[in-house]
């Protein structure tokens, strides 16, 4: 007998197969004790996109996930990075930055810097090396900023999932690397918003355009939108706890920030970024307990899908692997230098130095999502943004075996002080 396979079964099929599969291989095939969750699920969306199961069997993966099949995931895709934008604006709390001193801030920075200038270099080599990994709207400027901002990401949730499963949420080394991280994020967005509104104007005076609408949109976010929330939560959540009215009062603070960067010309993954920066600092733990499962383990593996289709290995392009393997390398040596050597100047030992250089690199589905708007935006090629998927699988899966030789290079110091971090 031949089962009917009929759009409703198709998308039972492949949300069966998206939601479960990454988590079982994670879980129970003890993948959990090799990379954290989000590199097997980028990995997953990989396996299941032309370049690996379109190869091995053409038929089934046509069936399945062949562009035409996919189309009703895309609003999921959407909405799942909405929500991990969102809860990553969330996660950083502008607070954690005041009082920090000149150490924290130094090395904060540096970690984003360095690497974004050595990325931004190398970008503007490759764009003239190897023309065909810049996008169509980007001149080798434009591509050369947004190849560096790639290489500089570090990312924020990711990196606390890996210090979770290490045990070193509670250390004074882990806490410090989340701290950096934060500011590393939120340097990121800031530097998205230019790369964007240069590579999506039509000239100067359109670029000027869109970046003053961009920072008057979160000035009103930060003077007029905040205090708002703040009042509006009082009200609908007095206990403090998140019920169903707070959570529909999110979600509309979410989309409509969404849609207003959208219509200013930026992209509307920044306005659910900035929602949830804006949102009541005292109900985010709550929040948080309240989407964040659910967005991460139901809806991402909706983006990580359409992701691994847009990944087409070609094993015979030169170009694609020289990206890879000198991004990886670009990535791993500007955040251990842009790290490590402040923090050691600073008064760190070389131990807990390494250890932060080394955990630095984690970018995760951060970076996934950048090197998405950058190719939306015709910045990037697919073939660039193949091969820098790859990187951000590859030097996120390092993190915990570095951070492990980092320790044996050099024993940890010992009765080292604690810095009052709050955990994110």
């Amino acid at each position: 007998m031949t089962v009917a396979l009929t759009p409703a079964l198709l998308f039972l099929l492949q949300a069966l197969v998206l939601i479960a599969g990454p988590f079982l291989l994670w879980r129970l095939a003890g993948a959990r004790h090799i990379a954290p969750m989000v590199v097997i699920q980028i990995l997953f969306g990989i396996a299941l996109g032309p370049s690996l199961l379109g190869r091995a069997a053409p038929e089934l993966w046509s069936t399945l996930f062949a562009p035409s099949a996919l189309a009703p995931l895309s609003g999921l895709s959407l909405l799942a990075v909405l929500f991990f934008a969102f809860l990553t604006g969330l996660h950083l709390d502008p607070a954690e930055f005041r009082g920090r001193g000149k150490a924290f801030a130094t090395v904060s920075i540096s970690s984003m810097a360095v690497p974004t200038i050595l990325g931004t270099a190398l970008g503007w080599w490759l764009a003239g090396t190897f023309p065909g990994m810049a996008g169509p709207r980007a001149t080798p400027g434009v591509f050369a900023a947004g190849f560096g901002i790639c290489v500089g990401v570090t990312a924020l949730p990711v990196l606390g999932a890996i210090l979770r499963e290490m045990g070193l949420l509670g250390d004074r080394i882990g806490r410090m690397a989340l701290g950096y991280a934060a500011v590393n994020d939120a340097l990121l967005w800031l530097f998205i918003t230019g790369v964007l509104a240069w590579a999506t104007a039509d000239g100067g005076w359109a670029m000027l355009w869109v970046a003053l609408l961009g920072l008057a949109y979160v000035a009103v976010t930060v003077l007029m939108v905040r205090p708002l929330l703040e009042r509006l939560f009082d009200r609908v959540a007095p206990t403090g706890e998140i019920g169903d009215t707070a959570v529909v009062v999110t979600c509309a603070a979410l989309l409509t920030s969404a849609t207003v960067t959208e219509l200013i010309g930026l992209h509307y993954i920044l306005g659910a970024f900035v929602a949830g920066t804006a949102m009541p600092r005292r109900f985010a733990a709550a929040i948080l307990e309240r989407l964040e499962h659910f967005a991460t383990l139901i809806l991402l593996p909706f983006f990580f899908t359409l992701t691994g289709l847009k990944v087409t290995l070609d094993l015979s392009d030169p170009a694609q692997w020289a990206v890879f393997g000198l991004a990886s390398a670009v990535t791993l040596v500007g955040k251990m230098a842009g790290t490590a050597i402040p923090a050691r100047l600073t008064g760190e030992s070389w131990s807990d130095a390494l250890r932060l250089g080394a955990l630095m690199p984690c970018k995760g589905l951060m970076e996934v999502i950048v090197l998405t708007i950058l190719l939306e935006a015709g910045v990037l090629s697919p073939a660039c943004f193949s091969a820098m998927v790859l990187m951000a699988v590859a030097v996120t899966a390092l993190t915990q075996p570095s951070v492990r030789l980092m320790e044996r290079l050099a024993p940890r110091r010992e009765g080292a002080g604690q810095m009052g971090l709050r955990m994110f």
